[in-house]
């Protein structure tokens, strides 16, 4: 900021000021004149006019050079003098040299030392003209030289106390200019600094604002990391367990399978073996009735008493040989029992490892989860159908020790008839004296034919149980297979879960 722009705008305002007061003074001159019945008062107060004209166009445009303010000054010395001019004569007239000393007291507001010594030096040149050309316009009486004089030296002290004054207030208003310049200089650095410290401020606002949203960027990615190594180990872990159940799945699938063919070519030869049982039964029973048939034959020899003594110990031979021709069918019997015993152990241990293979099926399942809960239907499926045929298996053995009781009844009865054969054979000499004897044994030997035939009859039933039993083993053994293909069927499919369920797992 420039050092003079205070100064000219106080010296506008003071030029403002004063060209108020030279348009006052106009009406003041004709108020004056009227009220002191003056014979110039018009003539001052146009003079006024006219003086205050040119500093009104010079205020009007904003002019307070130099020029302007000597115009003012003057102007300023000039309207007093009017007022001396107008009170000539008057006892005031001498009291209007007042206004002088006024006029130079406003030339302050104009600033300038100049202003006053022109202000002065028109006084003066006033007061010395006017007193040796028209003392009259001056003072009262004639010319005063020495009161002239006086004047003058009142003026000079006066304006070297303005000169003072002017000069403290234009160092004073310079000053404070400059300490006003520095004080904007100071506050504009200070705004500067302040701007530059908001600036800083901001830009370190956003680099904490950048460095925390770098900070929570990396805690994400961080997080993300983890929870997918989380997941990836997870993955991993569950993978390594539903793998082993799948595998087991697959495992017990294929022992399942492989057991299957093995059960259904035992019960293929199970069920052989009880088709020869029946015809031995059958072949037996045929056998049984045909000694029936000759021990009836012999009963009908002894009461006759009309067959000779070698004929009844023929028909006794052939009826030892056809006993001993049934312990050969009897021991066969029981072999068929044994064997037919041994299949049902056979089947009771392949059911009892069904039922363990659907127990840890089941409990592997359970460990599982929802994923294999079909599994453990079929765990559960196998295990009813262990269960059954562990029954099965009993009642085929309990059916087997029926058999094989009467097959060591008919042995018995078969050992009777040879002994009693043997009695025949001994007697064959004594048969007159014995026939009662013989009756008595005839007799013992057709309750022995019966019971031998009742005992058949019992095999035969029990070997035909023995082949419901063996039908409902292979109907059993139907749905075993069906469980295990469902459960091979099953576990590809939880295989294939699991792979899809871990690649989901892993992509997350």
């Amino acid at each position: 900021m420039n050092v003079e722009r205070p100064m000219e705008s106080i010296r506008l305002a003071g030029a403002r000021m004063l060209m108020w007061l030279f348009w006052l003074n106009v009406p003041a001159l004709i108020l004056i004149g009227w009220w002191l019945k003056a014979p110039d008062a018009e003539v001052g107060a146009l003079a006024a006019a006219l003086l205050a004209l040119l500093p009104t166009i010079m205020v009007r445009r904003r002019d307070i050079s130099a020029p302007a303010r000597m115009t003012l000054a003057m102007t300023s010395v000039a309207i007093p003098a009017l007022y001396v001019f107008l009170l000539r004569g008057h006892d005031w007239q001498m009291d209007m040299h007042m206004g002088f000393f006024a006029a130079l007291a406003a030339q302050t507001v104009l600033l300038d030392r100049r202003a006053l010594l022109v202000a002065a030096g028109v006084t003066a040149l006033h007061h010395l003209i006017l007193n040796y050309s028209y003392p009259a316009w001056v003072f009262a009486s004639e010319g005063d030289l020495p009161r002239v004089l006086v004047h003058a030296l009142i003026v000079v002290i006066q304006t070297l106390m303005l000169w003072w004054i002017v000069s403290l207030l234009t160092q004073t208003i310079r000053l404070q200019t400059e300490e006003r310049q520095r004080s904007e200089g100071l506050r504009k650095e200070a705004d500067a600094a302040k701007e530059r410290a908001e600036v800083a401020l901001a830009e370190l606002e956003r680099a904490q604002t950048i460095a925390t949203r770098q900070r929570a960027i990396e805690e994400a990615a961080r997080r993300a990391e983890e929870a997918s190594e989380r997941r990836r180990l997870v993955a991993d872990a569950l993978e390594a367990r539903l793998g082993a159940v799948v595998g087991d799945l697959g495992q017990l699938a294929g022992q399942l399978s492989a057991s299957k063919q093995w059960l259904f070519d035992l019960l293929d030869r199970t069920t052989q073996r009880s088709a020869e049982l029946r015809k031995a039964h059958a072949r037996a029973d045929g056998d049984v009735r045909a000694v029936a048939q000759d021990t009836e034959k012999l009963a009908i020899s002894i009461n006759g008493v009309g067959g000779s003594a070698s004929h009844t110990r023929d028909n006794a031979l052939r009826g030892a040989m056809a006993t001993r021709a049934l312990t050969p069918e009897v021991d066969m019997l029981s072999a068929t029992v044994d064997s037919a015993s041994s299949i049902v152990a056979l089947i009771s241990q392949i059911a009892a490892q069904s039922r363990t293979l659907s127990l840890n099926a089941g409990i592997e399942a359970a460990r599982s989860g929802s994923e294999v809960r079909g599994f453990a239907v079929v765990a559960s499926e196998m295990k009813s159908l262990a269960a059954q045929t562990a029954e099965a298996t009993r009642q085929i053995d309990i059916y087997l020790q029926d058999i094989r009781r009467a097959a060591d009844s008919v042995s018995g009865a078969i050992d009777v008839a040879t002994q009693s054969a043997d009695t025949i054979d001994r007697s064959t000499a004594g048969i007159v004296d014995d026939v009662a004897e013989q009756i008595r044994a005839t007799g013992e030997i057709a309750a022995a034919t019966e019971e031998m035939a009742r005992h058949i009859a019992e095999a035969a039933s029990q070997a035909e149980a023995l082949s419901l039993a063996l039908a409902e083993a292979q109907s059993a053994m139907g749905e075993t297979d069906a469980a295990a293909t469902a459960l091979s069927s099953r576990s590809q499919e939880l295989q294939e879960t699991v792979r899809n369920v871990l690649e989901e797992l892993r992509a997350a």
